[in-house]
């Protein structure tokens, strides 16, 4: 349609420096954006003006941010953020997308022992692990949270990644710092809210099986995603090596304690 177009090519160009137009665009009537407009943007209007002010700062003083979108972005820079996350009184949330669970279908033996697109993880619940969990990006990253104390969120919809995180960082600065693993479309959707709950982050771009506009967005955020996705090496060394060089502690975690849907170590 001539109109998408539009809308795609505004993002292209940073018009008004912004860069969530097609998401906006289409989702004008998704129960998500309700959720969050109603419990994050109205009641705080000066605060909304004032971080939208911010987020197109942050577009304007930013160089190939289309292209960083697919690869890695920190915010609200890599120094800043790296300060930030060696310090021991931050431990940041991980968030890990559901698609990121080993799945084929109609084979039980080489998909998750969870299912799907839920938050739910054997590991993360119970401490087991099945043979498939092993090879798991989900498995393996939350043993290094486990090492150093960091929450774990298993992601799935937009509406439940605003009551579960989003919400609560306004309301109660529970997580002020988090590594987030999205799909290119959704590093460029979440950006402006993240930057509204004062979030600073690393946001991690798979390379392989992710959404590409907002059609195929909206199934995965529906849970209807066969794909799996997976980060490029780069990626990969640089998660791992930001939770092993974080600070430590002389707490000793054993296992996850179940919050929500957020999972926290103790």
């Amino acid at each position: 349609m001539k109109l998408d177009r539009f809308i795609t090519h505004l993002d292209r160009i940073s018009f008004l420096n912004i860069q969530v137009w097609d998401f906006s665009y289409h989702s004008l009537f998704r129960k998500y954006a309700g959720l969050y407009l109603f419990k994050a943007m109205i009641p705080h209007p000066l605060t909304t003006i004032r971080r939208f002010s911010q987020y197109r700062h942050f577009i304007r003083k930013k160089k190939n941010l289309l292209f960083q979108y697919k690869n890695f972005l920190f915010l609200p820079d890599e120094s800043t953020f790296k300060e930030r996350i060696k310090k021991q009184d931050t431990k940041p949330l991980i968030g890990l997308g559901f698609c990121l669970k080993p799945y084929i279908p109609d084979q039980a033996i080489f998909s998750c022992p969870s299912g799907r697109a839920n938050h739910d993880c054997l590991y993360l619940q119970d401490g087991k692990t099945r043979q498939i969990c092993l090879s798991c990006a989900i498995f393996i990253i939350a043993c290094e949270c486990l090492k150093k104390g960091f929450k774990v969120y298993v992601m799935t919809s937009a509406k439940d990644i605003a009551k579960d995180f989003l919400i609560p960082q306004i309301k109660l600065c529970k997580f002020p710092a988090s590594i987030l693993l999205l799909c290119p479309y959704s590093i460029q959707a979440i950006l402006p809210a993240l930057i509204f709950c004062e979030i600073d982050a690393l946001l991690l771009a798979y390379n392989r099986g992710y959404c590409q506009d907002y059609k195929q967005w909206l199934m995965a955020d529906r849970g209807m995603k066969v794909e799996m996705t997976a980060l490029n090496k780069l990626s990969w060394d640089m998660i791992l090596d930001l939770l092993r060089k974080s600070a430590t502690s002389e707490s000793r975690y054993h296992h996850f304690r179940r919050e929500g849907n957020i999972f926290y170590p103790e």
